[in-house]
C-alpha cells in the first residue's frame, strides 16, 4: 500500500503575482506546513508551463488521491481481463510505486 498523504487534497492559488501554486492537504488547518506539491510557472512556454498550464497540473495532482481510490474501487467490484482493466491496474501500480 502506498504511503502517500491521505486525501482530500486542494489547490491553493497565490494571492499575489508570485509564480507558486500549491497542492495541499485539505484536512490541514495550516496549509503552509502541509504541502503536497509546489508548482511554478513561467511567462515563456519554452521554459516550462505557463500559468494556465501550471494551474491545470495542480488540479490534476490534487485529484490524484481521489482518482486512485476510485480506480481501486472499480477494480474491486469489476476486474476483468481486458486492455482497459490492464491499463487501470498499471496506473494503480504506478501511483503506489510498485514495479510494472
Amino acid at each position: 500500500m502506498s504511503k502517500h498523504t491521505p486525501g482530500p487534497w486542494a489547490v491553493q492559488l497565490p494571492a499575489d503575482d508570485s509564480a507558486r501554486i500549491r497542492v495541499v492537504d485539505k484536512r490541514a488547518l495550516d496549509y503552509a506546513n502541509h504541502r503536497i506539491a509546489d508548482l511554478q510557472y513561467w511567462s515563456s512556454k519554452e521554459r516550462g508551463p505557463d500559468r494556465d498550464g501550471a494551474i491545470a497540473n495542480a488540479y490534476l495532482i490534487a485529484a490524484a488521491h481521489d482518482l486512485l481510490e476510485a480506480l481501486q474501487g472499480v477494480l474491486r467490484v469489476a476486474d476483468r481481463a481486458t486492455d482497459e482493466f490492464h491499463v487501470a491496474r498499471s496506473a494503480i501500480a504506478k501511483a503506489i510505486g510498485e514495479k510494472q
